[in-house]
């Protein structure tokens, strides 16, 4: 029986969780296809050796690496780069880069050379599939093509195509005529094409985009049009006639990198024979679809999303997403940890990072956090969904997850006070403060997004844990509410979902919204219900999910939410094998439909759940169990996205009571069937979950309110009735091919009836292992 009205349901029920996990970023979201699109080549440098403890976690700097050089010499250049630890390491340079964050590449080849080229194969995954072209192009598709460009001796032109593995053309060719070296005004001068660029100062201040500049940078950029359909790699070739006349020649370096790291994947390197080269300095190569996310929208002049992507997290509904961690929020050593300053500004200002998940990538290094999609586009994609941002902040810990190697930064020290803490302060300020009076707001500004982003919840730390954790918590959070007092916090319960594991939490949390702590750090007013919000992670089996339907209706509703911020069918916790073959099962997706059900009862205390991880490359998987999965050509949600979507989009704003009422002799359905219901005055949702192999036949009573019967005709008999059925055996599971087709295994099944009403009382049968919602509509 579905009954009276028992609670509002919390706004924010069902949100996402964006992790850069699984090449969930850099060859999924975002749009650019060229793989180390900027020269930087920072990556992970890993030993397995546990006895080395956090020195085992290293940086290595490869400036050329996804870069194949045909009948050129590269030289890697700038003014820094990153040491072993992520330190900064200042380097001699030729001529000045794009930002002091930048490298670039200086590329010299012999003016009569007919071959010298660049190519880049795009984001391959590495093993197996690390000599792929993995550029997808369309037929009658229009991809921009640009980079940054300065001559240094001789006209350069650059031809533009992509080609596939057979080097046949893909897209057609494009000439572009970057002009020469002046002596007269002593730098580059651009060709039709080209734009002055604009240097938006030091990453470690609020970066102004517009700054003039006069180091001889130029934009360079065209369009391509796809001629056929297949997977291509980026190919840029190089010729040039001598035009150094009055040039100083040794401001041209070649050969070897001034850092002595070698270049990676080099085909055909030669070394120049003629003692005058041409040679031409190249930044920020990229290669998109011209139909990405907000394409004709001005606030998208930075980074850019694939369109196919977006459209697929936005069928989700999320009513808030989460940013951007996870593990990667804390790095695994300090200076790992993810710094938001280094991913706002101008995309060759953004510092760039190793992606600590490299370490399950098939070749265990080549996995980078550009920044092309940073804090920035982050708001921006939170507008563009309606979905509140949750940003998710470093505490001063790092990864406490086992396997890794824990340190923390002291919390009376300089560094928490000045960096740590600061960053919190400062991102609020990044998101809502007025350009006028803040100078952090004024890059948002100059930015493109002038409007304030609304942000009104922040996580400290991820998966943290123990008295330490509790003590940064208690610091953060209180120099946040002294000046946003209204800002929500989310306090993580750290990596186990058990009672006895997040007891320290909870009782920190409930003192809290109690006013037994200080009350600087409780949100006031309370957001959605709560002062305080506690994160408690998920991951168990399918069985362990379906148990904990009803777990949250013992928690006390003292104004301490929960967050279930990750969580996931996987059976990792219990031991279970992590393979492709047995992850994403329909089985995982019921027993976390059936969880679900207990989130909406609760929903008066689970103000907030998100799906871990949410998206992942099909060949670049270091997480096996995930939400949504693409390639370069195709995106399939797994089943459990499909049971996601379906929930999310079927939920009202009051949850409504439901009771059980069993058939004389027939065994309880309670340890089976999980029910939960919501709507409104005129329409219910009602959600049934199937966990056996048996049919369930239910007789369904579902009751309105007094006010919609007495305003109801006497012959009233319009109710409308829709039924939506997924089913399938329970080791099923959605397929992606070689050749970028999906296969769904899930059956659909959906009906429409008109009845009299209400009340409205009609028999359903419940198919085994199935999920079944029903809209009642007056």
């Amino acid at each position: 029986m579905v009954g009276s009205a028992a609670h509002p349901v919390s706004e924010r029920l069902y949100g996402a969780f964006l992790e850069d996990i699984n090449m969930s970023i850099d060859g999924g979201l975002n749009a650019n296809m060229v793989n180390n699109y900027s020269f930087d080549g920072v990556y992970l440098k890993h030993s397995s050796m546990r006895a080395r403890g956090a020195d085992r976690w290293r940086t290595q700097t490869d400036p050329l690496r996804f870069w194949r050089l045909n009948d050129v010499d590269a030289t890697s250049c700038g003014t820094q780069t990153r040491g072993e630890h992520g330190e900064q390491v200042d380097t001699e340079c030729p001529a000045p880069p794009l930002h002091k964050n930048s490298r670039y590449v200086r590329i010299a080849f012999p003016v009569d050379c007919d071959h010298a080229s660049l190519e880049n194969l795009g984001y391959t995954a590495g093993g197996t599939h690390a000599g792929d072209c993995a550029m997808a192009i369309e037929q009658g598709h229009r991809y921009e093509f640009g980079v940054y460009a300065r001559p240094v001796a001789g006209a350069v032109t650059l031809t533009v195509s992509v080609i596939d593995a057979a080097d046949m053309p893909l897209t057609d060719c494009v000439t572009i005529s970057c002009g020469g070296f002046s002596a007269e005004n002593g730098g580059a001068v651009s060709g039709d094409t080209g734009d002055h660029i604009a240097d938006p100062g030091a990453s470690t201040s609020p970066i102004a985009p517009d700054e003039a500049s006069d180091n001889g940078w130029i934009h360079l950029s065209c369009t391509l049009s796809g001629l056929a359909s297949g997977l291509g790699k980026l190919h840029i070739g190089f010729a040039a006639t001598a035009g150094n006349a009055g040039m100083d020649m040794s401001a041209v370096s070649v050969g070897d990198n001034a850092d002595g790291i070698g270049s990676h994947d080099v085909v055909g390197l030669t070394h120049p024979p003629d003692p005058a080269p041409a040679v031409i300095d190249l930044d920020c190569v990229s290669l998109m679809d011209a139909d990405t996310w907000g394409a004709d929208d001005p606030k998208w002049r930075y980074g850019r999303f694939r369109r196919d992507l977006v459209e697929a997290i936005a069928a989700l509904k999320p009513a808030f997403l989460r940013f951007p961690g996870g593990c990667i929020t804390e790095g695994v050593t300090p200076g790992n940890e993810y710094r938001w300053k280094d991913t706002v500004g101008a995309l060759y200002a953004r510092r760039q990072q190793y992606n600590m998940w490299a370490f399950r990538m098939p070749d265990g290094s080549s996995y980078s956090q550009s920044y092309q999609i940073g804090f920035y586009e982050y708001f921006c994609l939170c507008e563009d969904l309606g979905a509140k941002p949750l940003p998710t902040l470093f505490a001063g810990m790092t990864c406490q997850s086992p396997y890794r190697d824990p340190q923390s930064i002291p919390v009376n020290s300089e560094y928490f006070r000045d960096v740590v803490v600061q960053d919190y302060l400062d991102l609020i300020e990044f998101a809502n403060g007025d350009p006028d009076t803040s100078q952090w707001a004024r890059v948002r500004r100059d930015m493109g997004h002038p409007a304030p982003f609304g942000l009104d919840m922040i996580g400290i730390g991820n998966e943290n844990y123990g008295e330490g954790y509790m003590e940064r918590f208690d610091a953060i959070a209180e120099a946040i509410h002294e000046r946003y007092p209204s800002i929500l916090c989310v306090m993580s319960a750290g990596l186990f979902p058990y009672h006895l594991s997040m007891r320290r939490a909870w009782n920190h949390a409930r003192d809290i919204a109690a006013g037994r702590g200080r009350m600087l750090l409780a949100c006031d007013p309370p957001l959605a219900g709560s002062r305080v919000i506690v994160d408690e992670h998920s991951y168990h089996t399918p069985q362990w999910f379906a148990s904990q339907a009803r777990r949250y209706d013992r928690y006390p509703r003292d104004s301490a939410g929960v967050m279930v911020g990750e969580y996931s069918a996987n059976g990792y916790l219990a031991g279970r094998k992590q393979d492709n073959a047995h992850a994403n099962t329909w089985a995982s997706a019921l027993g976390e439909a059936a969880f679900l059900t207990g989130c909406e009862r609760n929903s008066d205390v689970v103000r907030m759940t998100s799906y871990a991880p949410l998206l992942a490359h099909a060949q670049g998987k270091g997480w096996m169990h995930n939400l949504i999965e693409f390639d370069a050509r195709t995106v399939m949600p797994t089943l459990n996205a499909e049971v996601e979507r379906l929930f999310a989009t079927h939920i009202g704003p009051m949850t409504y009571e439901c009771s059980f009422e069993n058939r004389d002799g027939e065994r309880g359905v309670a340890d089976r069937l999980f029910v939960s219901a919501t709507g409104n005055e005129d329409t219910r949702f009602v959600k049934l979950v199937n966990t056996s192999a048996d049919r369930i036949d239910v007789t369904l009573d579902v009751s309105f309110g007094l006010r919609v019967l007495s305003s109801a005709p006497r012959n009233r008999s319009a109710c409308k009735l829709r039924v939506v059925r997924l089913s399938a055996d329970p080791n099923a599971r959605n397929k992606l091919g070689v050749d970028g087709v999906s296969s769904e295994a899930a059956e659909r099944r959906e009906d429409t009836f008109a009845m009299a009403g209400p009340p409205v009382r009609f028999a359903l049968g419940v198919p085994a292992y199935s999920v079944t919602v029903v809209t009642v509509s007056l």
